[in-house]
């Protein structure tokens, strides 16, 4: 068991480990790992193993160890993502929390939401799921099952409900769930979300949990990703053509560098939407938009 173990044990159970399959030692070329400093501590341990078996061999001093490229690419690009969503008030994690959480006390909720969506014409094929923080890699497909079931969720909490029990209007649950649903900012700033989740990181986000070596092509999937955020709101003359270096030489903060509202980019859903909303809620959008996008890209920078 290695729940508890040094960063020597587990450092000492890989190169055992690696030695017992004929392995050689001096041809590793990088180790993956986490961000806790146990396994910063494992990876300069292996590190020095490796440089000692290459000087055997050589004769001479080792001028290169492991390939270093810090802690998991995947982490670090899944809290990019997060970083992006939880800078603004509406925290999208908050609304999917009490939602799920109203349902998950008893069945008979459920089985009252199941009756509505019948009662219009509609059917759910999968219950909402949990939605869990240090998971943002699974928002996707957790909003996704809200965005269908939006319509029953408006009649089960604004019509059904306030129908079957007068005292509803008491529960405080029900009434930050009460102005989600009536406020269309919600269900907008889901389909952005979404949108962002699907055409900017799910590929890469799938790409990273291959069960294969990926370290020699992680420099460009990662500056694809970089690029295909800047994309979404730089302007095009400041990217087409570029370098990696000459990308992270934008002032992305400028608003002469940015793109203007019309050309932000994002799904037709989303832009039709807006269509129907005050100027005040597409300016407070497009704000939000241009932070997320912002943040994101600043994050992988760094």
């Amino acid at each position: 068991m290695l729940g508890h173990a040094t960063a020597d044990i587990i450092s000492r159970h890989i190169l055992d480990s690696l030695k017992s399959d004929g392995i050689d030692l001096g041809k590793l070329l990088q180790l993956g790992r986490d961000n806790p400093n146990v396994n910063k501590a494992v990876e300069t341990m292996i590190d020095k193993e490796l440089r000692s078996e290459r000087e055997k061999k050589t004769g001479r001093a080792a001028a290169n160890g492991l390939v270093s490229i810090g802690s998991c690419p995947l982490h670090v690009i899944h809290n990019t993502f997060k970083h992006g969503f939880t800078r603004n008030e509406r925290q999208v994690e908050d609304i999917l929390y009490e939602f799920w959480f109203f349902f998950s006390r008893s069945s008979a909720p459920r089985e009252d939401y199941l009756s509505v969506a019948e009662s219009i014409g509609d059917s759910v094929d999968r219950f909402i799921k949990r939605f869990v923080i240090t998971r943002w890699i699974k928002v996707g497909p957790v909003i996704e099952r809200v965005i269908d079931q939006w319509s029953i969720l408006k009649e089960y909490f604004l019509v059904y409900l306030p129908k079957i029990d007068k005292n509803i209007i008491n529960n405080d649950r029900w009434q930050r769930i009460k102005n989600y649903l009536d406020q269309q900012q919600t269900f907008v700033r889901f389909q952005f979300v979404l949108y962002v989740y699907r055409h900017i990181f799910s590929k890469t986000l799938t790409w990273l949990q291959q069960d294969e070596p990926l370290v020699h092509m992680l420099f460009e999937e990662c500056s694809n990703l970089f690029r295909n955020v800047l994309i979404s709101f730089i302007k095009d003359d400041l990217i087409m053509n570029k370098t990696v270096k000459q990308l992270f030489s934008i002032t992305l903060d400028s608003q002469a560098n940015q793109k203007p509202d019309s050309k932000l980019e994002t799904d037709e859903t989303t832009r039709n939407e807006l269509k129907e909303m005050s100027t005040n809620d597409k300016a407070t959008f497009f704000k939000d938009a241009r932070l997320i996008y912002l943040t994101i890209a600043v994050s992988i920078h760094q």
